[in-house]
């Protein structure tokens, strides 16, 4: 994902640290993970999620992933600096992710809870701009990220000793602000594609940030227009692969997200806080979290601006081409799993909660990020 994402996160986890205290104040009557293997919890799904370790600063600030099968955990990571959101392989066979300043990729595998590192170098003179922070899964336990040439670099966490193995696809760099090249990013992806966009940074034209492509592993990368207004920096596909949801922050905007058709690369913006047709003189919400859940529907976490709208924080639903309240409270987030849900409670970080058919375990605190195998 890309590098801005990352200090993002670092710099909501830095202003919610005086939160901490309070973030795992769950109720007591709520019960520890059950050791039965009868119960419920333990076939509520796969999950992986992010545990914050806050220190004085960011750069004492501890990251960890952990992987689940409902309420047991399969594995984690060594505490990571910076880490960011897990991310699944298609196939589901591994959870991943990217600490920052680091040209290497940390997974866990689901089966058995062993964690592997890959390499990702060669990002010649691209600095942090190239770092893996920018992979996608791309089919099967596959994952690809953009050498410094702009190739596509696809590695294998099946294999025993995962391998980097640069492809002949290449991507396009774009004529930005004060005739500066852009380079493009990979920034989602799914059954035998990625998406790749260009990723709003002083760098970038107005007109670069709104560009997107199609990349498979063994054909010319295709340009979709999806006709959205703002910028592209997150995307994240449906289950099936067939529609990519498209977001990004524009100044003096009402934040938007735009579904497409992957097939056609047509797609459809509706504003995610703001009524349909409304204008926004500044930034109404952040968009925290974009993701799809097993039923196909389409989910966001957002922020208010406190400073410049009366707006609130919150979890919406896409129904009928528009945003709908998805009735979680303003400091929650609810995923759905295979067999139940995950739900982060409070303030980032929050405490993390499984429910499966009326029983229901707290799992950990200080959490960041909570994401679904597929």
């Amino acid at each position: 994902m890309p590098m801005r994402r990352v200090m993002l996160g670092v710099v909501v986890v830095a202003m919610t640290a005086v939160l901490a205290g309070c973030s795992g104040g769950g109720s007591t009557r709520d019960a520890s993970p059950s050791k039965s293997p009868t119960s419920p919890l333990a076939s509520a799904g796969v999950f992986a999620y992010l545990k914050v370790q806050i220190g004085e600063d960011w750069r004492q600030t501890k990251s960890q992933m952990v992987v689940m099968d409902g309420n047991k955990k399969v594995g984690h990571s060594a505490p990571l600096l910076l880490a960011d959101r897990p991310i699944f392989t298609a196939d589901g066979r591994y959870a991943l992710t990217m600490p920052s300043f680091l040209d290497e990729v940390v997974a866990v595998s689901v089966a058995n809870g062993k964690t592997k590192s890959v390499p990702c170098k060669g990002c010649g003179d691209r600095k942090s701009e190239c770092q893996c922070q920018t992979l996608a899964p791309i089919g099967g336990s596959r994952i690809a990220w953009l050498d410094g040439n702009h190739h596509l670099v696809i590695t294998d966490l099946a294999d025993t000793s995962p391998r980097p193995r640069r492809t002949d696809v290449t991507l396009p760099t774009q004529d930005g602000f004060l005739d500066q090249r852009v380079s493009p990013q990979l920034i989602a992806g799914t059954d035998g594609a990625a998406l790749a966009a260009y990723p709003e940074t002083s760098k970038t034209g107005f007109d670069v940030i709104k560009q997107a492509y199609l990349v498979t592993p063994d054909g010319k990368p295709r340009r979709l227009r999806p006709d959205r207004p703002d910028s592209i920096d997150e995307a994240v596909f449906s289950p099936d692969g067939t529609q990519v949801a498209l977001t990004g922050n524009q100044e003096d905007a009402c934040a938007t997200v735009t579904v497409a058709d992957v097939a056609s690369g047509k797609g459809k913006t509706a504003p995610v806080s703001a009524k349909p047709g409304a204008t926004c003189d500044n930034n109404d919400v952040y968009i925290d979290s974009l993701w799809w859940d097993r039923d196909t529907t389409l989910n966001v976490t957002f922020q208010a601006d406190r400073e410049n709208t009366t707006a609130k924080d919150g979890q919406r639903r896409f129904e009928g081409g528009r945003w709908v309240d998805a009735g979680v409270p303003q400091t929650g987030e609810v995923r759905q799993l295979n067999a139940g849900t995950a739900t982060i409670q409070g303030h980032a970080p929050g405490t993390l909660f499984i429910r499966s058919d009326g029983e229901r375990a707290k799992i950990d605190t200080d959490v960041r990020y909570v994401t679904a195998a597929p």
